[in-house]
């Protein structure tokens, strides 16, 4: 038997990042919601640094995988950075057997990907 858990979404900016922070199932019912705000949000940075803390999530299907690889091409398409953080068991599970884990940055903690994009965001454009 499972347990349904709605899902939700804090957005927040930090430095030149955008953090989305989601809680319980990220699903087909879920899905479509996190595309749209995460999408509205991208526009606070430019180029759109995104972290997406994924510590709380339960359940992640190919509806929630479906999302992150679009956020993924519209967050790359526009010369940002996506980072993944804090996947548990059953989600790293998931990104490991699809081969996701090979597609996206992942980090351990959603403040290790903060301190990477933030570290990005504050060097100069040019370097040499």
């Amino acid at each position: 038997m499972t347990s349904e858990q709605a899902l939700s979404i804090s957005l927040g900016l930090q430095g030149p990042c955008v953090i989305a922070r989601l809680t319980g199932d990220f699903d087909f019912g879920s899905a479509a919601e996190v595309r749209d705000r995460v999408t509205k949000a991208l526009d606070l940075t430019q180029p759109p640094m995104l972290v997406i803390d994924m510590q709380a999530v339960s359940v992640c299907d190919s509806s929630g995988l479906s999302v992150l690889v679009y956020l993924h091409k519209a967050v790359t398409a526009s010369g940002g950075r996506l980072l993944l953080a804090g996947l548990n068991g059953r989600c790293k599970h998931l990104f490991a057997i699809t081969a996701l884990d090979k597609f996206f940055d992942i980090r351990t903690t959603a403040e290790l990907a903060i301190a990477e994009l933030s570290a990005d965001g504050n060097s100069p454009p040019f370097t040499g």
